[in-house]
């Protein structure tokens, strides 16, 4: 099978730091190239993938800490270039994988949407206009918040466990990895982390929207000794953080968490933990087996001796059996079929508006 598959102009891949969809398209090519099949990478043309790269942008463009005429306008070039070398591969391709570019003008031809990010009020009349695309969801949680979407499947992410460390004897400190800002709560990881005594090493990045957010809730720990902030991390940095972790904090609030990817980085290594009972965590996270669900980190407080406590060879060998890139492929492969036999497709080629 020939698939062109579509990446943001954000991140290359794989990303060199933050960027979890990337990380995954980038695993979702080594699957299906080990398969036997042929992918065609529409992304940043400093991405390092085994697949005939196709250039959207130059360079990444990752998102600013500061809000920039310039930036927009690089991301709209970035988007219309996108649809001008997606339609010149039609004749190439037999379906279209978007990790959210907009196949609005292409759904004449074969094609699935990943949804990797979570649905909200700005975005639901996107996504009205858009319901007879089909879609694939990361997580059956997700599909809730728009039930009347076109979901074909719901596809777990997955990476290449062998990537990381299985560690039975980590080191005395929590760790908390993502983005800055109210959608992940980093805070209440940090206020976990000091009502217990016990160190907590925070890695993530900052941009345009959480930097206000850092500044008035982040920062006045830092002068704690307790709390260590290491920015942006590396994978190799990543790895070694995670792996030697006692717990990794997920904590949530408003937010709909679509999957996870650090969840299960984490629990590659054998560490746990513990996140809020709400959206995804369930499908992802055992309960008292890999991690604790709590209704809240008051209540984590309470179990934390409970967390210690876990197998750490259970939670990586459940982790490396149940999420991976070879399973998600496989997925992918099967969403791609049922889509294209879905109905006939023959001879249908999108008019897109450039």
């Amino acid at each position: 099978m020939r698939i062109a598959i579509v990446a943001g102009p954000y991140y290359p891949v794989p990303p060199k730091k933050y960027g979890g969809t990337e990380r995954v398209i980038f695993y979702l090519i080594k699957g299906l190239k080990e398969l036997g099949h042929e992918p065609i990478l529409l992304g940043p043309g400093d991405s390092k993938v085994d697949c005939e790269i196709v250039p959207i942008v130059d360079r990444a463009i990752p998102f600013p800490k500061k809000d920039s005429v310039v930036f927009h306008e690089s991301v709209a070039q970035a988007l219309k270039k996108t649809a001008t070398e997606l339609q010149g591969l039609l004749d190439r391709v037999d379906i279209i994988h978007s990790h959210e570019f907009d196949l609005k003008d292409f759904q004449h031809f074969p094609n699935i949407t990943t949804v990797h990010g979570h649905f909200s009020f700005e975005n639901m009349n996107y996504f009205k206009e858009r319901k007879n695309l089909p879609f694939v969801s990361i997580s059956k949680n997700q599909q809730l918040s728009a039930p009347s979407l076109n979901f074909v499947d719901t596809v777990y992410n997955g990476e290449d466990p062998t990537d990381f460390p299985i560690v039975t004897e980590p080191e005395d400190y929590f760790c908390f990895i993502g983005r800055f800002d109210w959608d992940k709560c980093p805070h209440l990881a940090v206020q976990l982390a000091v009502a217990l005594g016990i160190k907590i090493k925070l890695a993530g990045k900052t941009d345009l929207l959480g930097t206000k957010y850092f500044r008035e809730q982040i920062e006045p720990y830092l002068s704690n000794p307790l709390v260590e902030y290491l920015g942006e991390l590396d994978t190799r940095a990543k790895i070694k953080l995670i792996s030697n972790a006692r717990c990794n904090l997920h904590p949530l609030l408003e937010r709909r968490e679509p999957f996870g990817l650090s969840v299960i980085e984490a629990a590659y290594c054998g560490t746990p933990t513990i996140a809020m009972n709400k959206s995804s965590m369930p499908e992802i996270i055992q309960d008292n087996k890999t991690g604790l669900l709590v209704e809240d980190f008051v209540e984590a407080y309470q179990k934390i001796d409970k967390c210690f406590a876990l197998d750490r060879r259970y939670i990586a060998n459940y982790s490396r059996k149940k999420f991976n890139y070879q399973k998600m492929t496989s997925q992918y492969i099967r969403a791609y079929r049922k889509v294209i036999g879905s109905k006939s497709w023959a001879g249908k080629v999108p008019k897109v508006k450039l």
